[in-house]
């Protein structure tokens, strides 16, 4: 039987009996992998009394049902565990740690980013830059002086300035 390049879904033949079994599969897996909401990527055993539809990605030196399987999506289907390899830009978020996490050969925190480009401009991308604060002088007033160092701080905590 065919299969999809990436992420080896059952592809029907022609004259193929039963071809909703196969189709069934297909569409399982895609479920399985659309969208990845993982539960955990730190359980070195499949937990007691899964539920079906969680998902979790399975550490190095993993026992049990996930034994070998180091990297892989353990997916409960409520009969058992599905292991599925990530394909290369896979994104998953993981539950309890509330993030996302890539899979670049192994799975990497965050997103694999150098900045953001919103309408054709890339920000943030560079390292902050300190700026200083106002410390004087006759012309800045008091209420100039709260708002300017009001904005840095707003600045310090989108990272663009230190």
């Amino acid at each position: 039987m065919s299969e999809t390049i990436r992420h080896g879904l059952a592809l029907l033949a022609s004259g193929q009996a039963q071809k909703e079994v196969s189709h069934n599969e297909a569409i399982l897996a895609i479920d399985r992998q659309m969208h990845l909401s993982i539960s955990s990527r730190v359980l070195a055993v499949a937990p007691s009394t899964p539920v079906p539809g969680d998902a979790y990605i399975v550490p190095s030196g993993a026992g049990g049902a996930w034994a070998s399987a180091a990297d892989a999506i353990a997916s409960y289907d409520g009969f058992g565990w599905i292991l599925t390899a990530p394909v290369i830009g896979c994104v998953a978020w993981i539950v309890d740690e509330a993030g996302f996490v890539v899979f670049d050969g192994g799975w990497s925190d965050g997103w694999p980013v150098s900045g953001l480009v919103i309408a054709g401009r890339k920000i943030l991308a560079g390292s902050p830059v300190g700026v200083a604060l106002e410390i004087g002088g006759s012309i800045v007033d008091i209420e100039a002086r709260a708002a300017i160092t009001q904005i840095i701080d707003s600045l310090r905590t989108q990272g663009i300035a230190l």
